[in-house]
């Protein structure tokens, strides 16, 4: 408490917050502070309580210390001093209890001076506490409980006292015997006490196993006044039916229970078994003919008939000399016996040390070279990518293993070669072409990111061991020093990139491919190795058709490896797209991503379609187009929302949908959309991050979260899915425009933020009021394209009544205005819907029925509002919450946007400067709390966790390694900095 306070005149600070620890702790329902008032300073406390209530509390409390009844005390009291209770938790409801002198209750009184005395705890008897506590509770006490009262001195601050009660009772009954001569009767159940009744309620037949404790000693009086009733406890403990009943055991007849299980379980064991013993005969002629296709599937064909040959060799000696346990003569399984050749593990007496010493099937292959290739990035498995196996064929190279990303193979094994290194050299081409077509193939069906895998490839030429070790799962595998060094070549290789060693490069030398080479500037450090000299394979034979009919031309030569104080060698080998200056014309890239952005959208459109088709809606589309016409630019913050209308649940509707067929777009709103999108993706400025690559993954993210919105234990009801996603999943019309509004949210974007545009005065501040400039230009200009008649059909598509229509322009404006988290104004509605959309608070829609319902109603669709509008901000800034590659490399982007936003001096402050701190308090202030509340919505299933974990770990990459990371960009942007154009 406050140092410079004198008594009485004082107040315990923070006297709710640190009185709820005891709550919780003793279970006790109620605490007062009661400072003693004596009655020369009664007019002076009375002053200083109303000026105290007035500053920190609500309501009105009385002006003078007074009785129950209200009356104010007047006179001296007997004491010669007042008991104002001053303060109280819970917090009280009847203000009236304020300032009563609870000198005016007996007990209190004698309870007040047996703690003046002994100046400790004092425990009183049971006592009337129901007025004061009805004044604390805002419902009728309906249950009637022995109480009493534990009183404690304050001297000049408030101290901790001693736990007056003991929670290690395991009995079940309990009687507490008032030394005042009352007695109540417990039932204990754990942690549980229930009130049984006044009196020696327990059951007499247990008397003789009767214990009892003193209870609360630490409170009770030890001073030497004896004129006054001074009341103590003593608990007496006796155990119950229920009691005895926990030990009362049936072990016997479990254990018979048991024993006869287990004889049944042997009968049907040997059952089974014999079933299973006659099925295995009737199976091993198949399997003896499987194993011979096993065998050539798994090892070369020279180690094939190495293998068979031994084992037929082994199986007939075995035979003859009639060694083969369990087996006759004329049933040997030859599955068995190469399983036994390749093991070397023959059982029993005489037969061990005959196979002891087998050596293992091998041989030297002194000429070969080896490729080893690693899938970069995603961690696509090898396994799934066939066509390496097909130009493997057809270049005449043995495929040795795939390992998850990794693939092995090997060329002058298991028939010697003596163009081992060039035949190598060619696959290796071969394979980078046919990756590099792949992932731009998949680009258009996987989305953004995909066409940035890549290959690290590495060859080493020299003698090789091959073989077959015997042990379980045996396989065909490469043995010595040529592997390891392989190995290292790859490891110390770059994406996109042939790394070859010193030995391969001689023997392209030898064979006239010498031009294929490049020597590498740096020497590479390889491990176990030190330092090694290697090339880049940079030259092909010219544009030709690969066996596999995939095209391998990779430039032409000339350019230099892309080490330091280089030119990037990505130049001659990526798949990467340079901007074309005419900002009508897309890159390839861009290209896929339309296609791709088209088709999800497409989708989403037929569920809308098919939607409108099972509510049997009327079109209307004259209507429409008169709204269309009536659309004006330059309001769009106007229209903003407080609450998103979503439709009610349909159930026949729902069914009917369900039966439908599925829709087929027509091939002229096909086209439209497509046009649309690729218009849409025209507009777009070739900033680093604010892209049209930056919105295709903000529709990938959007796209995954409404994918993941449904929670495990609801799907399959629809009328439970709709009201577990406050409907959203009951109106495709909702998902539709999510889509539409992150492939809008920035188009036009300038590179630069809403509070630059202000300061430079630039004309769209004027036109929008300095209020989210780039996201009403967005989408106003987004949707004077849409309004077009060259896409009509298109927009038939989306809408065809007025109310479709002002349903889906709603929920873009209120979407893409999301995206700005800058606004103070939206930040602080957005962060008012959800403290009313999800506060605990009691009934406040009033009695009406109607009112209710529509008050609920309008809470769902709040609930709506804040999902889709998480959605939307969660996916603005989905690289946060992915891998840290991703993270990265768009954090990178938008550091090197701002500092060419520096450069051109459009910002004043360098981003450079504050770009680590400022990462870290994104992160705290803005992305985990995102996150969480993802995780709070509870319809995002499994997503909201991997975007939270996904938060919490960038961050903590980012406090590690963040600060190294920003000194490397800036010397990055410093090598090569971005000319200062004009704004």
């Amino acid at each position: 408490m406050n140092q410079d306070a004198t008594w009485p005149n004082v107040t315990l600070p923070h006297f709710l917050e640190r009185v709820s620890d005891a709550v919780t702790l003793t279970g006790s329902e109620l605490f007062g502070f009661t400072p003693i008032v004596p009655v020369a300073q009664k007019s002076s406390f009375e002053i200083y309580a109303a000026a105290e209530w007035i500053n920190n509390y609500v309501g009105e409390i009385p002006s003078e210390i007074h009785n129950v009844d209200g009356e104010a005390t007047v006179g001296m009291s007997q004491q010669g001093f007042y008991a104002p209770l001053w303060q109280v938790a819970p917090q009280a409801n009847d203000l009236d209890i304020i300032l009563l002198d609870m000198t005016t209750f007996p007990w209190f009184q004698q309870l007040e001076m047996d703690v003046l005395e002994v100046h400790h705890a004092v425990i009183s008897g049971i006592v009337d506490v129901e007025y004061l506590l009805e004044a604390t509770r805002s419902i009728e006490l309906m249950e009637w409980h022995p109480r009493s009262v534990i009183m404690q001195d304050i001297p000049k601050s408030m101290g901790t006292s001693e736990n007056a009660t003991h929670t290690d009772i395991s009995y079940e009954s309990v009687e507490v015997n008032d030394h005042c001569g009352s007695v109540v009767t417990y039932k204990i159940d754990g942690h549980e006490a229930t009130v049984v009744g006044n009196g020696n309620l327990h059951d007499s037949k247990y008397d003789y196993l009767h214990l009892d404790s003193d209870f609360a000693g630490s409170t009770r009086y030890d001073g030497t006044d004896s004129s006054g009733a001074h009341c103590y406890y003593v608990i007496d403990v006796y155990p119950t039916d229920e009691l005895k009943e926990l030990y009362t055991t049936h072990t016997p007849i479990l254990f018979a229970s048991a024993i006869l299980g287990v004889f049944l379980f042997t009968i049907g064991i040997f059952f089974c078994y014999n079933c299973a013993v006659e099925r295995r005969q009737r199976r091993i002629a198949s399997i003896a003919k499987r194993t011979n296709n096993i065998v050539k599937s798994l090892f070369p064909k020279n180690v094939q008939e190495r293998i068979m040959a031994e084992a037929i060799e082994e199986a007939e000696k075995a035979e003859q000399a009639g060694k083969l346990k369990g087996k006759g003569a004329y049933h040997v399984s030859v599955k068995d016996r190469l399983k036994e050749t390749l093991t070397s593990s023959l059982q029993g007496d005489g037969s061990d040390h005959a196979y002891k010493n087998v050596p293992p099937i091998a041989d030297l292959f002194p000429s070969t070279t080896i490729m080893i290739w690693l899938v970069s990035l995603l961690g696509v498995r090898c396994e799934s990518l066939p066509e390496f196996d097909l130009i493997a064929h057809k270049r005449r190279v043995f495929k040795v293993e795939t390992v998850g990303d990794c693939y092995v193979a090997a060329c002058g094994l298991p028939d010697p070669r003596r163009d081992h290194a060039v035949a190598m050299a060619r696959f290796a081409r071969d394979c980078r072409a046919c990756m590099l077509s792949l992932m731009t193939q998949l680009e258009v069906t996987l989305g953004p990111d995909t066409g940035e895998l890549g290959l690290r490839i590495g060859l080493h030429s020299g003698p090789v061991t091959g073989g077959v070790l015997r042990g379980d799962k045996a396989r065909f595998q490469l043995f010595g020093d040529t592997m390891n060094t392989t190995a290292r070549i790859e490891t110390t290789g770059k994406k996109n990139m042939i790394h070859i060693s010193e030995t391969t490069a001689n023997i392209l030398q030898a064979f006239g491919k010498g031009h294929w080479t490049k020597l590498r500037e740096d020497k590479v450090n390889a491990k176990g190795k030190g330092e090694m000299t290697t090339y880049w394979l940079v030259k092909t034979d010219g544009p030709k058709s690969t066996s596999s009919g995939i095209s391998s031309s990779e430039g032409t030569g000339t350019g230099q490896d892309d080490d330091a104080n280089s030119v990037n060698a990505r130049a001659v080998f990526q798949v990467e797209e340079n901007h074309v200056a005419d900002s009508n014309v897309l890159t390839d890239k861009a290209l896929r991503l339309v296609k791709w952005n088209s088709d999800v959208i497409g989708r989403i459109l037929k569920d809308v379609m098919q939607r409108r088709q099972a509510l049997n809606v009327s079109a209307d589309l004259e209507a429409v187009r008169r709204l269309e016409k009536d659309s004006s630019i330059g309001h769009v913050f106007d229209e903003i929302t407080e609450v998103l209308n979503l439709p009610k649940f349909d159930a026949e509707a729902t069914a009917r949908q369900n039966a439908l067929n599925p829709i087929t777009l027509d091939p002229k709103a096909a086209q439209q959309l497509e046009a649309y999108v690729h218009a849409i993706a025209t507009l777009y400025h070739d900033n680093p991050f604010h892209n049209f690559e930056h919105v295709s993954h903000v529709i990938m993210s959007v796209t995954k979260l409404f994918s993941r919105i449904v929670a495990p234990e609801v799907s399959g009801d629809n009328r439970a899915l709709h009201d577990h996603t406050y409907g959203i999943t009951s109106d495709p019309l909702t998902h539709f425009a999510a889509v539409f509004a992150a492939l809008i949210h920035d188009v036009d974007h300038q590179g630069v933020t809403n509070a630059t545009l202000v300061d430079e005065n630039n004309p769209l501040a004027t036109v929008y009021n300095n209020k989210s400039v780039a996201e009403q230009n967005s989408v106003d200009i987004a949707w004077s394209l849409l309004m077009d008649d060259a896409f009509i059909d298109f927009r038939n598509c989306i809408y065809t009544t007025p109310a479709e229509y002002r349903h889906f322009r709603q929920l873009i404006v209120n979407l893409v205005m999301a995206t700005d988290i800058m606004d103070k104004s939206l930040s602080q509605a957005r962060k008012d819907r959800w403290a009313t959309a999800f506060s605990d608070s009691s009934d406040e829609y009033g009695s009406s029925l109607n009112t209710m319902e529509e008050e609920i109603e309008r809470n769902v669709n709040r609930k709506a509002t804040i999902v889709l509008e998480h959605v939307i901000q969660a996916s603005d800034v989905s690289h946060t919450m992915q891998h840290w590659h991703i993270y990265r490399k768009w954090n990178a982007r938008l550091f090197e946007e701002m500092m060419k936003a520096y450069r051109q001096g459009r910002t004043q402050v360098n981003p450079a400067d504050r770009w680590y701190e400022g990462e870290k308090g994104f992160f705290d202030f803005y992305i985990i709390p995102l996150a969480k509340k993802l995780k709070d919505c509870g319809v995002f299933g499994v997503s909201s966790e991997e975007y939270l974990n996904y938060a919490e770990t960038n961050r903590k990459e980012w406090e590690a390694k963040g600060e190294a990371l920003v000194a490397e960009m800036i010397a990055k942007f410093q090598e090569d900095p971005f000319p200062s154009n004009d704004p």
